[in-house]
C-alpha cells in the first residue's frame, strides 16, 4: 500500500493499493466499526460499479455480525430502472444495472443485514415519485446524512451520477433526477453535492487503467472534476488500484528526477 499524503489543503489523501479489493474492504471495515464505536451507529451510502461490487465481496468476511444491527444502508445513486415487484431484501428481480442489486448479490445478502436499515435510493421507474419516497425515509431514517460515503470514480470524472459540467451539480437537496445521463441507462438518481459533503468520511474507489488520467487529476484537484466540489468538508480518500496510479505514480517520480 503506497500513501500519497495531499502536501496542499484541498486534496484527496491517495492509497495505491496492491490488493485493491481486500485493502479497500479493509479500509471501508474499519471505518465502519469506528463510527459505531464514536456514535452507536453507522450511515453509510455504497456506490456501484465493478470496482464496488470486489470490494463488498470482500467486505462481507471482515466486518463481524454484531455490527450490523447498527449499521444503516442506502446507496449514492442508483438507475432509474423499470419497477420490479419486491419485498424488503428481495434482490433478485433488479436488473444487473442495478446497485442495489450489486451490493446485495455480493454482500449484504449473505449477511445477517437487518432489511429496516437498507433504504433503497430507487424502486421503480418514476423518478419524481422516487424522490419524494426517499427523501422523506432519508430524513426520518438517516436524519439526512451519512457518516461514509462510497463513490466510483467513471472514466470521464463523475462521482456518483453528477458528471463533470452538468446541471446538478448545483442542486441544493438531498437527492436529484438526472435525465440526460452521458453514461446509460439515460435516468438516474443521485445524492448531492452538499449531503456528499456533509458525510465525515469519503471514499472514491477507482480501478482499472482506464482510469489513470482521471485519478492524477483528481489529485491535483482539477475544479473540472465534480470530486473538486467535496475537498473543501469531507475527510477524502482515493483508493487506486496500480493501473489507475500509472499516471499519478509516472508524474509523481517526473518530479522527483533531477534535471
Amino acid at each position: 500500500m503506497l500513501h500519497i499524503h495531499p502536501g496542499v489543503p484541498k486534496q484527496p489523501h491517495v492509497h495505491v493499493l496492491g490488493d485493491f479489493a481486500g485493502q479497500a474492504a479493509q479500509m471501508i471495515a474499519d471505518a465502519i466499526l469506528k463510527t459505531i464505536a464514536q456514535r452507536g451507529r453507522c450511515r453509510i451510502g455504497l456506490a456501484g460499479g465493478e470496482a464496488a461490487g470486489a470490494v463488498y465481496s470482500q467486505l462481507g468476511h471482515l466486518l463481524p455480525a454484531h455490527a450490523y444491527p447498527q449499521l444503516f444502508v442506502t446507496w449514492t445513486d442508483e438507475p432509474v430502472l423499470p419497477e420490479v415487484g419486491q419485498k424488503p431484501g428481495d434482490w433478485q428481480p433488479f436488473a444487473p444495472a442495478s446497485n442495489l442489486r450489486t451490493a446485495y448479490a455480493a454482500w449484504l445478502s449473505k449477511v445477517a443485514m437487518p432489511h429496516e436499515n437498507v433504504l433503497p435510493l430507487s424502486l421503480s421507474g418514476d423518478a419524481r415519485t422516487e424522490l419524494r419516497r426517499f427523501g422523506q425515509a432519508f430524513q426520518e431514517r438517516f436524519d439526512g446524512g451519512l457518516d461514509i460515503a462510497l463513490l466510483d470514480l467513471g472514466e470521464d470524472g463523475r462521482v456518483a451520477s453528477l458528471f463533470p459540467g452538468h446541471p446538478a451539480l448545483d442542486v441544493d437537496d438531498i437527492a436529484l433526477a438526472v435525465h440526460d445521463s452521458p453514461e446509460p441507462p439515460a435516468a438516474r438518481i443521485s445524492l448531492t453535492i452538499p449531503v456528499l459533503k456533509q458525510a465525515e468520511t469519503l471514499i472514491i474507489l477507482a480501478r482499472g487503467r482506464a482510469k489513470a488520467d482521471v485519478a492524477d487529476r483528481a489529485t491535483r484537484a482539477d475544479p473540472a472534476l465534480p470530486v473538486s466540489r467535496l475537498l473543501d468538508r469531507a475527510r477524502l480518500y482515493l483508493l487506486l488500484d496500480a493501473p489507475a496510479a500509472k499516471t499519478l505514480v509516472s508524474r509523481t517520480l517526473d518530479a522527483m528526477t533531477p534535471e
